[in-house]
C-alpha cells in the first residue's frame, strides 16, 4: 500500500494525506496531477505494509519525496 502525502510549511513539517493507493504507478499519477497544479508543493510517498511497531504506529518506508 502506498500513501501519498503533501507537506504543510508550518513549524512542525506536518504533512497532509491525499490518498492510499495498491500501486506504485497510481500514486505517483496523483502526484503528478498535484505538481501540474502547483510546481512548487512539496509531497512524499511512503509505503506501508501493515506492520507496526511496539507503540501502534504504522511502520512506512519513504520511497520517494521531492
Amino acid at each position: 500500500m502506498y500513501q501519498v502525502y503533501i507537506k504543510k510549511e508550518t513549524g512542525y513539517n506536518e504533512k497532509k494525506l491525499i490518498g492510499e493507493y495498491r500501486d506504485f504507478e497510481k500514486a505517483t499519477e496523483i502526484v503528478e496531477a498535484q505538481l501540474a497544479k502547483n510546481k512548487e508543493i512539496k509531497y512524499v510517498i511512503e509505503e506501508t505494509t501493515g506492520a507496526v511497531d511496539g507503540l501502534g504506529d504504522l511502520i512506512a518506508r519513504v520511497v520517494k519525496e521531492n
